[in-house]
């Protein structure tokens, strides 16, 4: 029988604004549910309830649903209507293995090819996205706005690597990276020690030195899989809002997170 009807969040008040067409705002209002908050693992979604709240028919929900089936975030149930998938702490931390290598990939690519105008222009991103980062720490700021600097950052290395295909298939996990993430962590800050590694990558890149950049890259989203997978495995309220690994701060996460947060390490990088 069909799922009954849910409730859900408001959508931003600019989400018609920016997208005017249905379909694309349905994605993009579930998008923002998965990422940001609003639709939790298990969770099970009716087209009825997400186009009543965005106060549309359901077919460009239906779009929507078919396209997040399809990047891995739901899974279709017959005749019911489709869940939010709930990934084991294993597969997590198997993705971030293959993610933090593709991830080194691309940006050694960048630190290759820069040339020297593009090395000066992530120079002055950089300076501005630490501008921003302190003005949002201050703020005690954190979620959505510390994920679009991340996107901000990583756009550009990507951009500068000059490689749209490997490029576009490994920009596709970003997604899922920042689901597992929220899942876990809920909505996070980020910590101290991921926004050094951030630095480092830039730093690498601006120097032409691809080896460190795919260091850099590597270490750090392998530690972020490791302390991820580990707070799934513990956490019981998946919603709690702490901070994104390695965090002295994060009291809630697991013993073995906890110690990897306090020592800014989680040992040698995996893979």
């Amino acid at each position: 029988m069909p799922l009954p009807p849910m409730s859900l969040p408001a959508p931003p008040a600019d989400l018609e604004a920016r997208h005017p067409h249905r379909h694309d705002r349905a994605f993009a209002y579930m998008r923002h549910l998965l990422l940001d908050g609003g639709l939790e693992p298990g969770q099970a979604i009716s087209s009825e309830g997400v186009a009543a709240a965005l106060d549309i028919s359901r077919a460009p929900v239906t779009d929507a649903i078919k396209r997040l089936v399809g990047d891995g975030f739901l899974t279709v149930i017959p005749q019911v209507g489709c869940r939010v998938n709930a990934p084991g702490p294993r597969d997590v931390a198997d993705f971030f293995r293959l993610f933090a290598r593709a991830e080194a990939v691309i940006l050694g690519l960048a630190a290759e090819r820069r040339s020297d105008a593009e090395a000066e222009a992530l120079d002055r991103l950089a300076a501005d996205l630490e501008r921003d980062f302190r003005a949002l720490r201050k703020a005690d700021s954190g979620g959505p706005a510390l994920r679009a600097l991340n996107r901000r950052r990583y756009e550009a290395l990507h951009a500068i690597a000059g490689s749209p295909i490997a490029g576009d298939l490994v920009a596709n996990m970003w997604d899922r990276s920042d689901f597992y993430i929220r899942i876990a962590y809920g909505a996070f800050v980020q910590a101290a020690a991921v926004h050094r590694a951030n630095q480092a990558i830039c730093r690498a890149v601006i120097a032409g030195d691809p080896a460190a950049a795919m260091a850099a890259t590597e270490d750090y989203l392998a530690k972020v899989g490791e302390a991820t997978a580990d707070r799934l495995a513990a956490a019981d309220q998946p919603s709690r809002t702490v901070a994104l690994g390695l965090d002295p701060r994060a009291h809630s996460a697991s013993g073995a997170a906890r110690r990897r947060m306090r020592n800014g390490s989680s040992g040698r990088a995996r893979g």
